[in-house]
């Protein structure tokens, strides 16, 4: 996912050990640090802040963090996660289903059944229709979520009918027993963990087939949109009709959370440290931090996540077009200089799967990668030679961004490395709330620029889908790029039909991992830490609680 991503968050069995660490801070200054969910009391409202304007507030199209991180408190799928810390939050458990799926021996039919009596927050009763009503919307919206659910049959068909109301014949339900059925064209094993995704959370059967974010639909969740005024606020409350799910998806603290819309990072923070704001979505600005980890250690805490920052090149748009001029931005991209824009707050990289994510390669990110040690300083010159070679020196590139902060920088300093290699570029920065969707226009005409992810559900899919010549579409397109190597995409379909995740399949991600840096797609070139900051306000060693997926918990918050 992206901005901050394109939410792109953690991991499976071993690596998840290793994410216990990660997802609750991964360096010598992040000790101490937030509780669970449990403990604190209930009650009052809060005040927090975002760097810019969700994508969506509607669940058929969000796609950012901006939109996830909030939302996933608004609409439960009918598979979740437990609001744990590490691992235990990242294993799937009954969301509004009664229990996972059924899935069929040959991997291609998944049976669910409704918890009874559920109601959204506006009170209506939730059907089992609702479920492919929700899956149309995503398909029938050219969502960018679009091709997690290509793979049920009939999908392709009810897209190409152009009617919101006409059926999907792979999908399957019964209101009156509540029983769903799902029929794929082949295995998946990734399906449930899609089941997983704010998409495939179920909304009233007669929300339109139109973009929702002034008038968000109704949800079951522990929290419900009640304003959403775009670039300026959204607010959410507490939801009176949100069903007993268990321990594991219990309902929130705070009884209102008003999301403010600020520009700048700085006066965030400000107002953070002074009480203005109970808690602000992006890290604190580099030339603000050392104060805040010096005087307000007992209310932050850092966590790195399964993310992976890259710069994206468009395929099918000259000088991109061109492999070997690909190569030369690999070659000549300042990586180290790229992270001290993020005031330690981004591990230098090279590869695409991040660290934790199952067929990750630690060598392959540092001392193995193909175009040096991101920890070190590029190699220039080869890159100038390069980009001579092809004929390309001094052709006009422009290059996107947004202009959330550190993002506009980031961008600039892009900008200015390709200059450094023989390019005429000229930075473009687009509003933050519109950025994903302006890339992954084919009308934009994007030739290169910022991207990044963070996990969606953990397992390689959802890294790799953003590289599959399969998910490239007019609109929303998750892969701006337009990356269409054929080897890379038979991988993906092939490791799609694996039923379990095992080591040796995790080891065959991995070698496409390495398929795909070496042959200079994409510019990877790190992966980064979030921040949880609090008010003085709030009860950060009861209330704080990160997500290994969805990141900070709302939920969780509570004040004194």
């Amino acid at each position: 996912m992206g901005k901050l991503g394109r939410r792109a968050l953690v991991l499976l069995v071993a690596a998840l050990s290793m994410l216990v660490v990660a997802a609750c801070g991964g360096d010598d200054d992040d000790s101490g640090g937030g509780g669970g969910g449990g403990g604190g009391k209930s009650g009052g409202s809060i005040t927090m802040s975002q760097t810019s304007q969700p994508d969506h507030l509607d669940p058929a199209l969000m796609y950012t963090v901006n939109a996830i991180e909030p939302s996933w408190l608004v609409y439960t799928p009918l598979i979740a996660y437990p609001r744990k810390e590490g691992q235990a939050g990242a294993e799937l458990i009954p969301g509004l289903a009664q229990d996972l799926p059924k899935i069929s021996k040959d991997g291609k039919t998944y049976e669910l059944t409704l918890r009874k009596g559920l109601k959204y927050s506006d009170g209506s009763p939730v059907k089992a229709s609702d479920f492919e009503h929700s899956i149309k919307r995503v398909l029938n919206l050219e969502s960018g979520g679009s091709a997690f659910f290509l793979g049920i049959e009939g999908a392709q068909d009810y897209i190409d009918a152009g009617k919101c109301d006409a059926d999907i014949s792979g999908i399957e339900t019964d209101d009156k027993t509540g029983k769903i059925t799902i029929k794929l064209a082949e295995p998946d094993g990734s399906f449930t963990h899609v089941l997983s995704m704010w998409f495939a959370a179920p909304v009233p059967g007669d929300t339109p087939c139109k973009e929702l974010t002034k008038d968000p639909p109704p949800g079951v969740g522990p929290y419900k949109f009640t304003e959403s005024v775009p670039n300026r606020q959204f607010v959410m409350e507490k939801n009176e009709n949100f069903p007993d799910l268990g321990p594991d998806i219990p309902p929130g603290k705070v009884d209102k959370i008003t999301t403010k819309i600020i520009k700048s990072a700085q006066r965030q923070a400000q107002d953070v440290i002074s009480g203005e704001l109970d808690y602000m979505q992006d890290p604190p600005p580099a030339d603000l931090k050392p104060e805040v980890k010096a005087k307000y250690s007992d209310r932050y805490e850092e966590h790195t996540t399964a993310s992976t920052y890259y710069m994206f090149m468009n395929t099918r748009l000259p000088p991109f077009d061109d492999p070997k001029v690909r190569e030369a931005v690999n070659w000549g991209l300042d990586k180290p200089a790229l992270a001290r824009i993020f005031a330690g707050e981004l591990a230098p990289g090279c590869s695409f799967l991040p660290p934790g994510m199952p067929g990750y390669d630690e060598a392959l990110d540092v001392e193995d990668c193909p175009w040096g040690n991101p920890n070190e300083p590029p190699d220039l010159e080869k890159a100038r030679q390069m980009i001579k070679d092809a004929g390309v020196d001094g052709t006009e590139v422009t290059v996107y961004g947004n202009n959330d902060d550190p993002t506009d920088k980031v961008t600039e300093a892009y900008a200015d490395q390709l200059n450094k290699m023989g390019f005429k570029a000229t930075p473009k920065i687009v509003d933050g709330g519109v950025y994903f969707q302006t890339i992954g226009s084919a009308k934009t005409k994007a030739q290169t620029g910022f991207l990044n992810w963070f996990q969606d559900f953990p397992h390689p899919k959802n890294f790799f889908f953003l590289v599959d010549g399969k998910s490239i579409q007019p609109t929303n397109s998750q892969n701006p790029g337009n990356v269409d190597d054929p080897e890379i995409t038979k991988g993906i379909a092939e490791l799609n039909l694996e039923p379990e995740l095992t080591d040796e399949v995790a080891a065959k991600w991995g070698e496409l991992n390495k398929k795909l840096v070496e042959r200079g797609y994409i510019v990877p070139y790190g992966h980064r830490k979030l921040a949880t900051f609090l008010s003085e306000r709030m009860d950060f060693d009861n209330c704080s609680l990160f997500h290994p997926v969805w990141n900070n918990d709302y939920s969780s918050f509570c004040l004194k």
